[in-house]
């Protein structure tokens, strides 16, 4: 029997708990979050998809991590990013763990990743972080038909699109089309407010940020705080050729143009729920040794610079040093 954990029963634990529905082979599921009522509504979803007939997984649930089996095949840590690094430290040190999935915003402090790259080395436990954009149909056949001999620009324009914490997609999915993951950002305007992000106890911003990679290719994020609220509209443009995504972040549709015809090679342009995509990570890291998700150590390249960024926003328009980008 596979043994899977899912630490932090949330709204994205709670979707990872549904994609785990669909593995086929006999598995031990084991949910831990300290709030019961998390647990709850994370048990509810599940059995919305789950049907009676899938007798062959087993689903626990705990309020901490003290009664998870000693032996987990595969554990994702869906925390928020404040507990995340408390949690990897406890889990390694209590239980033999063969492969980790983290969420991301890794970490709120710089220090914190080098730190964790030494205890998963020293551990033997390998990584992959839930950048989940280079994994999809879509970008997959985008990559494809690239031209790597000339620079790839990305552009992302909307309102309201979570700057804070969907950046690190956009900059891992360069670092995917691009083959390249040396990335800085090279200007930032973002706005001199900083503002409470939903979430109680983190913050979000609103602005510009443009970036370059080793290679020349470069990534322009516009995140507006006012206008109405429409599909996010990203631009990739390569050489001669261009693709157009216009993203809804309400349905995950995409309305998806080319300039080569593209489209017309894809069925339909979809962004896959978290409910459709995790246990297709599972299968391939458990059969396989791997999964498409980026891994932990070029991941961490890209969070470093995005903290950096945004650490050093909140020093110029405070004037006070901090070690503590408050994103998650």
């Amino acid at each position: 029997m596979i043994n899977c954990t899912i630490i932090g029963a949330g709204q994205v634990g709670s979707r990872h708990l549904q994609a785990l529905s669909n593995l086929k082979n006999p598995t031990r599921i084991d949910l831990v979050d300290p709030s019961d009522e998390s647990l709850q509504i994370a048990q509810g979803r599940y059995e919305e998809v789950a049907s009676k007939n899938k007798k062959h997984i087993k689903l626990f649930y705990h309020n901490d991590l003290a009664n998870l089996p000693n032996k987990l095949d595969l554990v994702i840590v869906s925390t928020d990013s404040t507990v995340r690094e408390k949690v990897i430290k406890e889990l390694v040190k209590r239980n033999s763990v063969k492969n980790l999935i983290l969420e991301k915003v890794l970490f709120q402090r710089s220090t914190q990743y080098a730190e964790i790259d030494r205890l998963l080395k020293k551990s033997y436990v390998p990584t992959w972080v839930s950048c989940w954009m280079r994994t999809t149909d879509l970008f997959k056949q985008i990559k494809t038909a690239l031209n790597l001999n000339n620079s790839i620009q990305i552009k992302v324009e909307g309102t309201r699109w979570g700057m804070a914490t969907a950046s690190i997609h956009f900059m891992d999915l360069l670092c995917y089309l691009t083959e390249c993951n040396n990335f800085k950002f090279i200007k930032s305007n973002l706005n001199k407010e900083v503002c409470d992000a939903k979430r109680s106890g983190f913050k979000e911003f609103f602005g510009h940020l443009n970036g370059e990679n080793s290679r020349g290719d470069s990534l322009d994020l516009i995140c507006n705080e006012n206008g109405e609220d429409r599909p996010i509209k990203m631009a990739i443009k390569n050489g001669h050729e261009s693709y157009q995504l216009l993203i809804s972040i309400v349905t995950n549709h995409v309305d998806f143009e080319s300039s080569n015809g593209l489209e017309n090679k894809i069925k339909e342009a979809y962004f896959p729920y978290q409910s459709e995509m995790t246990h297709i990570w599972v299968n391939d890291i458990l059969s396989k040794g791997s999964c498409d998700l980026p891994t932990y150590l070029n991941s961490m390249a890209l969070h470093l610079e995005l903290i950096r960024v945004l650490t050093k926003h909140l020093e110029k328009i405070t004037g006070k040093k901090t070690n503590v980008c408050p994103i998650t």
